[in-house]
This record gives C-alpha cells, structure tokens and sequence, in this order.
C-alpha cells in the first residue's frame, strides 16, 4: 500500500508540475480538492476567477458524488490508483481534445492579424472589419456604427497632419474595438469548450458508475471466496469496463454458507520454519531538486532585451504602426534590443548516489506444494460433490496463505488438470471447476499416473497428494499402485484419501498413508473434514 501511495503522491506531483491546462496554482488547488475527498484533508475553495478551474472542480464534485465510490476507494487502494490516475488523466486529455478542436479557431486568427496592422493598411480596409463583424454580432453586442463613425472621421483627414494626440486617442478607440472583439470571441469558445466538457464529463462520469456497480455485483458474488482466498478483484477487473467476466460465474456461490463455514474453521496453519538469511545488496538512492530550464516557458519574471519576435512587449509593436518609427523598430530587432518577455521554469532533476548494505532478514522456509485429485463422476454427485468443491476452496486457501503450488486433476473417465501456480490469476478456471457438473465413470488409475508424472518435476517433488473420492471402484492399475509404493518408500511422498461414502473399497485404502471416511449425509461433516484436514499442513 505504501507503494500505491508513493504513486499517486507522484501522479499528483507530475500533474501540478508538467500539466497542460490551467497555470500551475489551479492546478495545485485541483490536486489539493482531491486530496481532500480521497483523504479528507481541509479545503478551502480558491476565489479565482477562472471559467475552466470552475468547470473541473463542478466536475470533480459530481465524481466524486457517484453512488458508492468514495467508500470503495476508502476501502481499496488500488482502486484509488487506478481513479486517480484515469481521472487526472481524464483531465488532461479532455482539455486538450476541446482546446484543439475549436470551430472558432478562423475567427481567433482573423483577431490577431487584425492586432499587428499597420496603421496605414487599416486606414483602407477597416470597412471590411467591420462589415465581418457585423454579420457575427449584433449592435446590442458590438456598436460597429459606433467605431464606423469614429474611424471615418479620423480618417477624413491625412494621417500626416494628425498630431500625436489625436493618433493616441485613435488608437484607443481601436484597441477598444479589439477588446470587445476578443472578449466576444472568447465568450463564444468558452461556451461551446463548457459544453463539449460536459459532453464528456457525461461519458466519464457513465463509465465510473459502471465500474463501481459491476464492481459491486463482483465483490458480492465473490466475497466467500475474496475473502478468504486472498483474491484481489480490483488487479484486473477493474480495468474491465464490460465486466462481461459477470455473466460466467452466475452459479459460483451455490454452496456460499459451506465455503464460508469452512474456511471460517480452518485453524492457523503451523509456522514455516524460520531461518535466517544475510544478504548483500547495491543501494542507490536518488534526490531531487530544482534547477532553473531557460529553455522551457511556464511564468513571466521579467522583460529583457532580445529580437524574440513571438514574445514582444506590446508597446514594442506599436513601433509598427507609424512610419516614423518603423525604422526604429528595425533598427532595434537589427540590434537584438526589442523588449521582450523572459519567461522562466524550473526542472526537476535526479542525482544518484550508489553504496553498498549488507542485510540480515528472517526468512520462512516454504513448505511443499499439494496435488489434489477430485473424483467427479456420477456418483459423487449431490452432497459429495459439493463437499469436495468445498474442500478444494479450503485448501487453495491454505496453498495461498503459505505461497503453495497447487495442481488440481479432476477425474471420471478421463482428466482435467489445473496448474495453481498463479493462483491469484486462475479466478476463471477455478471456477469453471467449481461450476462443472459430475458425471460419468471413474478411472483413478489414469488421474493417479497423472499425480505421479508430476511427482518427478522439480516443482512438485515434495508435494502431498490428496484423493478426494466416494473410493466406489473395482480397482487401480498395478503398475500405478508400485510407482505409489515407490514414492511413499524412496521419496517420503505421503498420499492422503478423503472418503465421502460408506461404500468404498477397503483394499484400495490400504494403499494410502492417511485415510480420512465420512458419511456425506453426517451432520456436522464440515467441521469433522475440518479437523482432518489440519493435519496436512502440519507437514
């Protein structure tokens, strides 16, 4: 858990620093906002006066406000990770998408060339500005008749016998103009960016209570089993949005009570032997600090002199616009001297620091897998079938709790086997076995070759085998009950039969080391099988 906090510390970190939206203040205020939802810090609302922070802070409240969610990232970690970072993520995808889709991205051009012309050029086309924005904005909006009037008049006389004054008043009247424009303009982008982000906030938004519901539906079919068995739906399942993984375990928790009274009364396992181990390992420890990018723009701090023509001083372009200084202006970008903006940021950067550590850490020897062979023919079917299915998820739980292998063969006729390495990644075959239906014959002599064929690997040479069947047969291949003989003799493999009948073959029990019989129909067989089982992981 400590892990998953260090990565959503550094998610929110990385976003305030290296976001593309907003300015790095608005952004610290909406990582702040979700600290205090996920963690339930103080926070106090910013007064800032910024149509997009508001925006992604109403948006975030409605998130946040989707049934059942906060208590689920209260209560799982990695659940939170994966809403922090898709969020933020979210976030920054959606700003980006509605800022480069702007339909009034024409409109935004045509302002900023009006912006830079020449006193002299707009002398003879300032008729044409204004019959443009006469058709996109009425007179209650923009006065046009207001500047036509205003521009005539000044224009009626030669622009050489006008004074100085009367050229400075014309020039705010101009960017008046400008500014009613512009605020107008952007008026208008806000509203349709708003609108396009709530279109998909709505898309989110529908997504995460999906999540959350199908989620929910998971955790209740699963919760005998999750609980107990140490399965963590949130790894996987929660990055499926379909959850169509639903649809496949509908028959899972018919025996929900067995399992849970089961697992419930299986005791603490003996410890595993505990030895000590010393290790010497490369430690490398890394710092971080700030040093000051020249190269990268974030904040203004300052006007230096310089021919950058992108981050001009206003007043520097209005050079442009008399005759009499446009030779100035030229002489001074010739120069490097025009004023210009200095933008500044800071780089986080990483130093290492390699040294060597030399550790004693207590260790616990791990204990041997299980080989458990489930007997699913037809006779085993009804109450022996559900013990057995039962037993299985008792000892899964003991194979996981003690980071055991596991190999399930399932047998009538033929066999069906399952390899519970990953036992944490094997939720659908276990229940698939759990879901199956018991028919047919039975042939433990192929089941049993099958538990001695994995006897001779390396990952199940030490493993207990464990039988679990109603022993209703005629008999076992010869060869297969010497290869038995052989291993409880030379290898010190022990075999274990669980019976579920009173009608087993005695001769073929012989056989076993330990021998467990129970009538099915005995009341209290749970806790009976319960205590039996102990003993196997006493080994």
């Amino acid at each position: 858990m400590k892990e998953i906090r260090q990565t959503i510390a550094e998610e929110y970190e990385r976003f305030i620093e290296f976001g593309n939206l907003l300015d790095r203040k608005s952004r610290r205020y909406l990582v702040e906002y979700f600290r205090h939802k996920l963690e339930n810090t103080t926070y106090q609302p910013p007064d800032l006066n910024d149509q997009y922070f508001k925006y992604f802070q109403k948006a975030l409240e409605n998130i946040f406000s989707i049934n059942r969610l906060l208590p689920l990232l209260q209560d799982n970690q990695r659940i939170t990770q994966h809403v922090v970072l898709d969020t933020l993520q979210w976030i920054r995808k959606t700003f980006s998408k509605v800022r480069a889709k702007n339909p009034h991205k024409e409109e935004e051009d045509l302002l900023k060339g009006w912006a830079v012309t020449p006193l002299k050029i707009f002398t003879e086309r300032y008729p044409y500005l204004l019959n443009y924005l006469k058709t996109r904005y009425t007179r209650l909006e923009l006065d046009t008749e207001f500047y036509a009037d205003r521009f005539k008049t000044f224009f009626a006389k030669d622009l050489s016998k006008r004074t100085e004054s009367e050229k400075q008043k014309f020039e705010l009247i101009f960017t008046d103009l400008l500014s009613q424009w512009d605020a107008l303009l952007q008026g208008k982008i806000l509203k349709y960016q708003l609108t396009k982000f709530e279109e998909e906030e709505e898309g989110y938004t529908e997504l995460l209570e999906a999540k959350v519901e199908g989620y929910d539906r998971m955790e209740s079919l699963f919760n005998p089993v999750t609980k107990y068995l140490g399965w963590d739906l949130s790894k996987e399942l929660w990055k499926d949005t379909s959850f169509q993984v639903l649809e496949q375990y509908e028959d899972l928790l018919k025996d929900e009570a067995s399992i849970q009274e089961l697992a419930d009364l299986l005791g603490e396992m003996k410890e595993a032997e505990i030895i000590m181990e010393e290790e010497t390992f490369e430690k490398t420890i890394v710092r971080k600090e700030w040093v000051v990018d020249e190269l990268a723009k974030s904040e203004i701090v300052g006007v230096h002199e310089s021919q950058d023509l992108s981050n001009l001083v206003s007043s520097e372009v209005g050079l442009l616009s008399d005759k009499t200084t446009e030779a100035l202006f030229l002489k001074k970008y010739v120069d490097k001297q025009l004023l210009t903006f200095r933008y500044e940021d800071n780089r986080l950067v990483n130093s290492r620091d390699n040294i060597m550590e030399v550790h004693s850490r207590v260790k616990q020897k791990e204990k041997g897998p299980f080989i458990v062979l489930v007997d699913t023919s037809e006779s085993m079917s009804g109450r022996p079938e559900q013990i057995a299915k039962v037993l299985c998820l008792g000892i899964l739980k003991m194979a996981i709790k003690d980071n055991r292998r596991a190999f399930l063969i399932n047998f009538s006729i033929g066999i069906q086997t399952l390899d519970l390495f990953d036992i944490y990644n094997s939720l659908e075959d276990v229940a698939a076995f759990l879901r199956m239906s018991f028919n047919g014959g039975t042939d433990a002599s192929l089941a049993l070759s099958e538990a001695l064929r994995q006897l001779r690997k390396n990952d199940y040479q030490d493993a207990d085998v464990l039988m679990i069947s109603d022993f209703i047969m005629y008999r076992i291949d010869k060869d297969v009950l010497d290869d038995i003989r052989y291993f409880q003799q030379n290898k010190g493999t022990e075999f274990h039969s669980l019976t579920l009948s009173k009608e087993a073959n005695s001769e073929i029990l012989q056989r076993f080391d330990t021998n467990w019989i129970y009538d099915p129909r005995q009341k209290g067989i749970i806790k009976e099988l319960t205590r039996g089982l102990g003993t196997i992981g006493e080994r």
